[in-house]
């Protein structure tokens, strides 16, 4: 968590907000996050398995 929050600029809290489904990231924030878990946008947005 602490790796991703550093790469987005943001904080542990937001992730564990988007971890719980109390808020969403910006979409912005799709792009790096696909490419830090290697995967797909589609995939994190539920488009694929």
């Amino acid at each position: 968590m602490k790796q991703l929050a550093k790469e987005l600029n943001t904080t542990d809290a937001a992730i564990s907000n988007w971890e719980n489904e109390i808020n969403e990231p910006k979409i912005s924030y799709v792009k790096t996050i696909a490419v830090f878990f290697n995967v797909s946008a589609d995939y994190l947005l539920g488009l694929i398995d």
